[in-house]
């Protein structure tokens, strides 16, 4: 079973979009990395998907978590609307990015205007177990407003670990 990340953090961008990536969740992207290892190279590849233009948010996938994916994809029926729509998204709405020697990982411009990234600014990292939700600290990413709505359903004495239990009934 792979690592999950764990955690959020702040993560200052400088002008050329290089951010220090945190110790913690840079553990997680080396063991999830096949190549990491035996390249010898200290440069950890990961996959961010930045999704469709309304997403304020990109994700950081680890190697092998990317891999599960596109496995779990290629078993949908080929020419399906959902194994186009996801081929759309983690394929073609994605890029192929390191975090080098130092730790930083380089976000291209592109991505840095998505999330309205300037010089100093501050990002958040946000752990999602297989994943790391990126987004600006003061737009907060718009798929955590419906999970609000969906938790509000359930009213404030509610633990979402009773989900656990329907596991079993499958």
């Amino acid at each position: 079973m792979a690592r999950k990340f764990r955690g959020t953090e702040s993560v200052k961008v400088d002008g050329k979009g290089r951010m220090s990536v945190p110790a913690r969740l840079r553990r997680v992207f080396d063991a999830g990395d096949p190549g990491f290892a035996t390249a010898n190279t200290g440069r950890t590849q990961l996959v961010a998907v930045y999704g469709p233009d309304w997403w304020n948010w990109i994700e950081l996938y680890t190697i092998e978590a990317i891999e599960e994916i596109d496995e779990q994809i290629d078993k949908l029926t080929r020419g399906s609307p959902q194994r186009r729509w996801l081929e759309m998204l983690m394929n073609g709405q994605s890029t192929d990015l390191e975090i080098d020697k130092e730790g930083r990982l380089v976000l291209p411009q592109k991505l840095r205007e998505k999330l309205g990234l300037a010089d100093g600014s501050e990002t958040i990292f946000e752990s999602r177990g297989d994943y790391v939700q990126v987004y600006h600290p003061d737009s907060r990413p718009k798929d955590v407003a419906a999970l609000e709505d969906f938790t509000a359903q359930h009213g404030p004495e509610f633990d979402p670990r009773s989900f656990l239990d329907q596991l079993g009934e499958e």
